[in-house]
């Protein structure tokens, strides 16, 4: 989600940027140019030499602060936010194109409020659309067991593929929106609403639905 606001540190003045992520990740974020060296690597190598670290939710604030030329290449507001109409690519896969979904959320503290019943998404969508979720298919349709629930980066071309998404809030919300695909995002109560969808729009591919929404999900389906 916060990958969009790395080149402003080279806006910044950095003049090497070693990014830290599992190595599912490094396929899919490596075709950021601004990015000198991925690594999953704490204790050895590069990433032991950098002299200042940065977590990337920090980003946006750290850009709040600086320079207006870093601010206007950069916007930071509740109405636009750099990259949000897709700031990552994918090439598609060769699955017939259908509806993309996951109804649950990673197993975190909030796991059993963001997850749906499998069978309310079955009512929402249907059954012919391809199961997202790395753990089961369920009543859903499998993608090519070809690695994808390893690697971000195939996971991101079979959405690709994909007529649309529909899922919780996990991150194959935020992937999709990395990438432009039209998507449904099902948000639990309003109380556990995280900020991030509370206070600004992320991604202009995507509409977040509160609980007494989801009814408009097969009509947002087929204007997809």
């Amino acid at each position: 989600m916060f990958a969009r606001f790395l080149p402003a540190l080279k806006v910044l003045g950095a003049k090497k940027v070693v990014v830290l992520q599992e190595g599912s990740l490094h396929y899919l974020l490596g075709q950021i140019d601004a990015v000198d060296v991925f690594t999953n690597e704490v204790d050895i190598g590069v990433a032991t030499e950098s002299d200042y670290w940065i977590g990337l939710m920090s980003l946006p604030y750290y850009l709040s602060v600086s320079h207006p030329i870093a601010k206007n290449l950069f916007p930071v507001t509740t109405k636009k936010i750099v990259g949000s109409e897709g700031y990552l690519h994918a090439i598609p896969s060769n699955i017939p194109p259908k509806i993309g979904v996951n109804w649950e959320a990673s197993k975190q503290i909030l796991y059993y409020i963001k997850s749906i019943d499998m069978r309310d998404m079955e009512k929402l969508v249907g059954s012919d659309c391809y199961s997202l979720n790395p753990k089961t298919d369920g009543v859903f349709n499998s993608l090519p067991n070809d690695g994808w629930k390893t690697d971000w980066n195939k996971s991101a071309s079979h959405m690709k593929a994909c007529k649309g998404i529909v899922t919780v809030d996990t991150g194959t919300a935020h992937l999709a929106g990395a990438l432009g695909i039209k998507t449904i995002v099902l948000l639990p109560k309003e109380e556990f609403v995280c900020w991030r969808w509370k206070n600004g729009r992320w991604y202009d591919s995507v509409v977040a639905l509160r609980p007494h929404e989801y009814d408009q999900v097969p009509d947002l389906i087929k204007r997809m």
